[in-house]
C-alpha cells in the first residue's frame, strides 16, 4: 500500500478512537439514592468479663508480692471449685512498686528508702453461666479479692443478634430510600451498592450494677440487656 493510503488509514482510526472517547465523556451519570441504615438488637446477656484480683502492702518487696499471690492463688482455686474453665481465666497485670514517703528526698536531697512496697495481681475471667455471678463475687472477696475493676456483660455468640441488627438496618435503609423517593417524585431500581461501616459494631451498655460486700447473701447484680448495632451505606439506582 502507498505510504499517503497507509497515512488515511492511520488518521481514520485515530479519529475512530477520538469520537469514542468523546462520547465516554459526554455520556450522562447514573442517577442514584444514597442513604444510611441503622439497625439495633437487644437480647439478655449470657456471659460476663470480670477484673478482680488482690493488692497488698508490705515492708518488703517479696512480703508484698507473697501475700498478694496467697490471695490470688485462693480466687482461682475458688473459681475452679465453682466450675470456671481455667482456659476462661487469665492474668491480666502484675505489679509491684515501691511506697514512698510524701517527701521522699531528705534535707541533703538524697532518696530516702521507700516505707514499704504494694503488689497488684489481677486477673480477668470470662464466666459463661450468669447465674454464678452474684455467688463469685461474693466468695472471692472471702479470699482476699480486694481489687475489682468492673465487668461487663455479652453474649457468648453475638452473631445471631448482630445479624438481626444487619437485617433491620438494610429494611431501615430502604424504607427511608423510599420516603425520599415519593417526596422526590421518582421512582427506586436496583441496589447498586451496600457498605458496612465496621466501626459502629455491636455496643455493649455498662449495667447498672449494686455490690454488696455482705458475708450473708450473694452480690445482687442487675443483668439487663445488651444489644448490636449495625449501620450500612445504601446505593439504590432511580428507574427510568
Amino acid at each position: 500500500m502507498p505510504l499517503k493510503n497507509w497515512i488515511f488509514v492511520l488518521f481514520l482510526a485515530l479519529g475512530a478512537s477520538h469520537a469514542t472517547l468523546v462520547i465516554a465523556q459526554t455520556q450522562a451519570p447514573m442517577r442514584t439514592v444514597v442513604v444510611i441504615g441503622n439497625g439495633s438488637v437487644s437480647a439478655a446477656p449470657d456471659k460476663a468479663v470480670i477484673s478482680l484480683g488482690a493488692r497488698h502492702a508490705a515492708k518488703s518487696a517479696a512480703d508484698a508480692l507473697a501475700k498478694t499471690n496467697e490471695a490470688v492463688a485462693a480466687i482461682l482455686s475458688r473459681m475452679d471449685a465453682m466450675g470456671v474453665d481455667s482456659k476462661d481465666m487469665q492474668t491480666s497485670s502484675l505489679n509491684l512498686r515501691p511506697v514512698w514517703r510524701e517527701n521522699s528526698r531528705d534535707e541533703n536531697g538524697e532518696m530516702i528508702p521507700p516505707v514499704g512496697f504494694e503488689a497488684s495481681n489481677s486477673i480477668q475471667v470470662n464466666l459463661r453461666d450468669l447465674d454464678k455471678l452474684g455467688a463469685v463475687l461474693d466468695q472471692v472477696t472471702r479470699d482476699g479479692a480486694n481489687s475489682f475493676s468492673g465487668f461487663r456483660l455479652g453474649l457468648i455468640d453475638p452473631s445471631p443478634i448482630l445479624d438481626q441488627a444487619r437485617m433491620a438496618a438494610i429494611s431501615e435503609a430502604r424504607r427511608r430510600a423510599e420516603l425520599y423517593a415519593t417526596a422526590a417524585g421518582i421512582t427506586l431500581g436496583d441496589i447498586l451498592l451496600i457498605t458496612e461501616d465496621l466501626n459502629d459494631g455491636g455496643g455493649m451498655p455498662a449495667p447498672m450494677m449494686e455490690m454488696s460486700m455482705s458475708r450473708s447473701s450473694s452480690v445482687p447484680i442487675a443483668q439487663g440487656e445488651v444489644s448490636q448495632s449495625a449501620r450500612v451505606k445504601v446505593v439504590f439506582a432511580i428507574a427510568e
